[in-house]
């Protein structure tokens, strides 16, 4: 695991600053996550099939017509997976500070 070393001349403000931004962000990103959760949701209601099988095997056609809903989906995929590596990685920080 590599480690990341930050100096400051007040390290307790800093911990606590850094912890408390950790924990915003994280809750940040879970919201912004159930939301794209929802709405993918509402697209593999609509066209019966995941959004991961959406994005590796259909293309714009496949939606007969609606083109605008691809772009849309496509997107919000795009944006779910982003979001979902941005917690991945900062549920993997820990706290070494004592």
């Amino acid at each position: 695991m590599a480690e990341i070393v930050l100096k400051t001349d007040k390290p307790d403000k800093a911990g606590e600053v850094l912890k408390e931004a950790l924990q915003t962000e994280t809750l940040r990103l879970r919201y912004s996550l159930n939301l794209a959760k929802r709405r993918l949701k509402r697209f593999e209601a609509k066209y019966n099939i995941s959004s991961k099988k959406f994005i590796n095997e259909w293309s714009a056609e496949d939606l007969k017509g609606k083109d605008l809903e691809y772009v849309e989906w496509a997107g919000e995929y795009q944006l779910f997976s982003r979001l979902h590596e941005r917690f991945v990685v900062l549920k993997s920080i820990e706290n070494v500070a004592s």
